[in-house]
């Protein structure tokens, strides 16, 4: 697997805002030791991560090269940095930053993970059991209606702030 940097160009083939160097670095400066692993098992986790934000995130702005086949959501125009009162131009750091927080959470686990459904598509929000005497609580999530699924995105608040001023709000719901 080979991690094709976006170089603010509008890369057709990139499958990354960053590289294995930038999320070692990140975590050296944090004191962060549970980044660990081979270059390919830590090329692996970036993808992932990658996958997440790209398609859980909705970035305010317009790509910046939409004449061509830009792989990623970045680099985009007309999105505006509150500290340095201008707007962005490239990928900006912070979005860099969530990747690689999103990349050592992916490390641990499934970032998005399926959500539990019963046979009849209801996806269960909790289910309780106690042995005696016999009882079960059973909860869906949105009402227990079929045909729709609440996404359940797990908050990464690390990662999930880093991107403060560069998404759009959403509530997570997807209907089907």
């Amino acid at each position: 697997m080979t991690l094709v940097v976006e170089d603010d160009t509008g890369l057709e083939n990139a499958n990354s805002y960053v590289d294995v160097d930038f999320v070692d670095a990140y975590f050296t400066e944090r004191g962060n030791a549970a980044w660990t692993g081979s270059d390919a098992v830590k090329e692996a986790a970036i993808i992932r991560a990658m996958d997440y934000v790209e398609t859980r995130w909705t970035f305010l702005g317009i790509p910046e090269f939409p004449e061509t086949p830009q792989a990623l959501k970045w680099p985009r125009l007309y999105v505006f940095n509150e500290k340095t009162m201008t707007y962005y131009d490239g990928v900006p750091l912070n979005l860099k930053r969530a990747v690689a927080e999103y990349a050592l959470r992916a490390l641990a686990g499934e970032l998005a993970p399926d959500p539990t459904t019963t046979e009849t598509g209801q996806v269960l929000k909790s289910l309780r059991e106690k042995v005696g005497p016999l009882e079960t609580e059973t909860v869906y999530q949105d009402g227990g209606q079929t045909g729709s699924v609440v996404a359940g995105l797990k908050p990464y608040p690390a990662a999930d702030m880093l991107l403060r001023g560069l998404v759009r709000p959403t509530n997570h719901v997807v209907r089907a």
